[in-house]
């Protein structure tokens, strides 16, 4: 019995060391985000896009979410041209249900809009940066947030209109 007792103490504490390093590393990463400044933009809730014929794009992209998704509750939305064609794409995390929440991409092409296949979302918290990892076309965007306690955050590219899932750290326990 004493020895299962120290299992479980052990268990406890290599998951105790995990989310303290899975810590460090979201503040290494929202650290760097901050000092790298250049070709990252991060958003806030509901803070809309660039002005002008860029927002008319977002109103109409906005619209067409609606349209194809009406009962959802947009949470949080942000955009950057995502697929290389110099239009702005809207990246939407929207709740599915109290514990659940799923995020797509909108993409822009030609006055024409497709959506990307859906991916889980953080539930709270959640932060949208753009950032040009590998220095190309598309752009990639990091999503973070949590679910209770538990940290997660992807780095995503949209390739053709499927929204990929290049890296991520503790997604599975906050979405």
């Amino acid at each position: 019995m004493a020895g299962v007792k120290a299992e479980a103490g052990l268990t406890e504490s290599r998951l105790m060391m995990k989310r303290a390093l899975l810590c460090c590393l979201l503040a290494c990463l929202l650290a760097g985000t901050a000092v790298a400044g250049c070709g990252t933009t991060t958003v806030n809730e509901r803070e809309g896009c660039e002005p002008g014929l860029a927002g008319e794009q977002v109103s109409e992209a906005l619209n067409y979410f609606a349209l194809t998704r009406g009962d959802k509750e947009i949470i949080k939305y942000a955009c950057a041209d995502l697929n290389g064609d110099a239009g702005e794409d809207l990246v939407v995390i929207f709740r599915e249900s109290k514990e659940k929440n799923s995020m797509l991409v909108v993409l822009v092409k030609e006055g024409e809009f497709q959506c990307t296949n859906e991916v889980a979302a953080p539930v709270s918290n959640q932060v949208i940066t753009f950032k040009d990892i590998d220095d190309k076309p598309p752009l990639e965007f990091i999503v973070q947030g949590m679910k209770g306690s538990n940290l997660g955050y992807a780095i995503y590219r949209v390739e053709g209109s499927i929204l990929e899932d290049l890296f991520g750290e503790g997604m599975e326990d906050c979405c």
